[in-house]
């Protein structure tokens, strides 16, 4: 927002006020949905003209797709930063990177939804959304590839790599769209069974001798 200073409103540099914009629409594209929430709505939930969100974003469609980069950046490194601290390799760092994942869904209820929702909306919100969730398969594709275990020897290991990808995003992904639904249920308890689900299919995709991920 701007602010009163020496008597003169205060002039945001236009990455901060990028970010004042970006703020004001998470709130109402998860509440409204795309087509709902208006650009107009969406400048006066940021303080400032529908003309100057037209001066940083040339549509809704591009303010909503950096938005969800954003997010999706914002969900990484959180995810990335829990690994640091973690010494032991296998489960252990999965559990921390599923933990911090689910822990970034529980702190950012708005923003959670417009990745893990969206995709039943409009078909120009699903495509936005199909576009990113290609990027996040091709991204754990590359990460688990970097195991030399997983799928040794495949004739077809790549293809293999990206099945497990896909399946892994979609089991946490479909499990944050569901605890939306039903926010009562623990946090701990989707670690558990999401550590339960995924590890064993990481290491008997490494014949038994996964030692990281």
């Amino acid at each position: 927002m701007e602010s009163q200073h020496d008597g003169r409103r205060r002039r945001l540099p236009a990455a901060e006020r990028r970010e004042v914009i970006l703020d004001a629409a998470i709130g109402l594209f998860a509440s409204r949905g795309y087509h709902a929430a208006a650009m107009e709505e969406i400048a006066s939930a940021a303080g400032i003209s529908k003309a100057v969100v037209y001066d940083h974003f040339v549509s809704k469609q591009e303010l909503y797709t950096q938005l969800l980069e954003r997010i999706r950046g914002d969900l990484d490194a959180v995810v990335e930063a829990s690994l640091a601290p973690v010494e032991a390799e296998g489960e252990p760092r999965v559990r921390a990177a599923i933990d911090a994942f689910f822990g970034y869904v529980e702190e950012h209820a708005d923003a959670s939804r417009l990745l893990f929702l969206e995709l039943q909306g409009t078909a120009e919100a699903a495509e936005i959304v199909r576009a990113l969730e290609l990027r996040v398969t091709e991204g754990l594709t590359a990460t688990l590839g970097e195991n030399a275990l997983l799928f040794e020897g495949h004739v077809e290991r790549e293809r293999q790599l990206r099945i497990l990808a896909e399946l892994l995003k979609s089991a946490i992904h479909g499990l944050a769209s569901w605890w939306y639904r039903y926010p009562e249920v623990p946090r701990v308890d989707l670690v558990d069974r999401t550590v339960a689900l995924v590890w064993p299919a990481i290491e008997r995709a490494g014949g038994g001798a996964v030692t990281h991920t």
